[in-house]
């Protein structure tokens, strides 16, 4: 059964469970409720009978999902104020500090990549959901890490050469060449709207709010979006300087100084390893 047999046939069903969501406040019409709801059923219960599969669905989560799937922003705006929370909660319960950012991060990610949330199908609530995404993520991340951390390992033990140490960049010059050029490609690897907000917060001199509404997200994802581009801008700029460039840990403090004296006005994100205190 093709989508619009579905909606033709089931229309009033459709119409009923539609008035039952607060859907219209999200902006969601009833042709995107009706799509949502049959995507569900069309996965996962095209055996069945349409009004008694929708009888079990969390039919208002449904339209949630579906409403932020369109990037509806009175919809983005109750998915954040409702569901950070308990996300972060359940990162903090399953990684510390460091899942409550993972939680924050996933929501950036659901931002941006809004597709998967037309994956949700409303057979569970929306926040389990999310709690199944965030814990694929760690497990995930700490897969990732274990094999870096073995790379590591074998590179101390001798099984993996190391890169021969750079010269000592003594020139004052030097350090601002390889500073602007690490700082080009740190910059380079941000994500578009890191940037953006990067660009119009720092260097047009624009509130957050007025930042916020420029690239088209709630105030609250973009203070998110903000810190964890700071982040992001120093990790990449120090991994470059290290590896690429073959820094020692001085001159790597000393290319951090340079890249914040170069003009960018984030320096306490740049200059928390103590760079401050370098003399040019």
């Amino acid at each position: 059964m093709s989508p619009g047999e579905f909606h033709s046939r089931h229309r009033r069903l459709l119409e009923r469970l539609y008035s039952g969501t607060p859907a219209g406040a999200w902006g969601l019409t009833l042709d995107g409720f009706a799509a949502a709801v049959y995507a569900s059923w069309h996965k996962h219960g095209a055996e069945s009978d349409a009004e008694q599969y929708t009888g079990a669905l969390r039919l208002r989560d449904l339209a949630l999902a579906a409403a932020c799937a369109q990037g509806l922003e009175p919809a983005w705006r109750q998915f954040f104020d409702e569901l950070r929370a308990p996300l972060r909660a359940s990162g903090r319960a399953l990684a510390g500090e460091r899942g409550e950012e993972l939680a924050d991060g996933l929501f950036g990610e659901l931002y941006q990549e809004r597709e998967r949330l037309a994956s949700f199908a409303g057979r569970s609530s929306l926040a389990g959901w999310l709690r199944a995404v965030l814990y694929q993520t760690f497990i995930d991340l700490v897969r990732v890490e274990k094999k870096q951390v073995s790379l590591e390992e074998r590179e101390e033990a001798g099984e993996v050469a190391a890169a021969p140490p750079a010269p000592d960049p003594v020139e004052q010059a030097d350090y601002e060449r390889i500073a602007q050029a690490a700082l080009e490609t740190a910059l380079a690897l941000l994500p578009p709207r890191q940037k953006l907000l990067l660009d119009f917060y720092y260097f047009h001199g624009l509130t957050l709010r007025e930042a916020a509404a420029l690239v088209g997200v709630h105030e609250a994802t973009a203070s998110r979006e903000l810190e964890r581009a700071r982040a992001a801008l120093k990790k990449n700029l120090t991994g470059i300087l290290r590896k690429e460039h073959r820094l020692r840990e001085h001159e790597v403090t000393r290319c951090l100084y340079e890249a914040a004296r170069a003009g960018l006005e984030i320096r306490s994100s740049l200059q928390d390893r103590g760079a401050s205190t370098v003399q040019k």
